[in-house]
């Protein structure tokens, strides 16, 4: 039985390409805390939503083995946010994450109304530089970003965030890619691998030649 270069290095290549998908894996971190339980002017922001002193809190979590970040999900209650179709708040309003502007959008929470929502943002912009404060302490400030200050143009408005003493609260999933760990093979080392593969085709088929 022949087996053809082509095939060999085939072979190879594909023992690297394991090891490379080996060395990355998704991983989620999750933090649930107090909302701000204030009120303000609606002024143009940015408002507190997270509590103070209790921002969103990863410390716990592998944090640091986050290399990329694929999807923000944020769980979080406004009052009289005048963010629905046809409001003056519409399409205004973002998640902040230690005064970044993730470019969520905080829609369809109305005028005169408490509305509790979970909202995904995908893809990411400004990842890297979330990335990079998230672990500089394992930690981000969560604020409501507000792209104007029409609240005070007809007459004083408000937004709140409440907390209901602590029975109101709000979640941040970060959800992302490692560069690999728990025996998982870094990439130089899939590139290593990708000629041993190689070699270990080429030992089969001179024994399948001899037989």
């Amino acid at each position: 039985m022949r087996v053809s270069l082509k095939s060999v290095l085939a072979a190879g290549l594909a023992v690297g390409a394991i090891a490379w998908s080996a060395s990355a894996a998704p991983i989620s971190l999750t933090s649930t805390v107090d909302q701000s339980g204030l009120t303000v002017p609606q002024s143009g922001g940015p408002y507190p939503l997270t509590g103070a002193g209790t921002p969103y809190d990863y410390t716990a979590q592998p944090y640091n083995q986050l290399v990329s970040i694929d999807s923000i999900v944020v769980t979080l209650t406004i009052s009289d946010g005048d963010s629905g179709v046809g409001e003056f708040d519409f399409n205004d309003l973002t998640l902040g994450l230690d005064g970044i502007d993730t470019g969520l959008k905080l829609n369809s929470f109305l005028n005169n109304n408490i509305v509790t929502q979970t909202l995904t943002q995908l893809p990411v912009p400004l990842q890297a530089q979330i990335l990079a404060a998230l672990q500089a302490d394992g930690k981000l400030v969560g604020t409501v970003i507000d792209a104007d200050a029409d609240g005070q143009v007809t007459a004083p408005d408000f937004i709140g965030f409440p907390s209901a003493n602590g029975n109101i609260q709000t979640t941040l999933d970060i959800n992302g890619q490692t560069a690999g760990g728990g025996g998982n093979v870094p990439l130089p080392a899939a590139v290593l691998l990708a000629p041993l593969g190689a070699g270990l085709a080429g030992i089969y088929s001179r024994r399948f030649r001899n037989k």
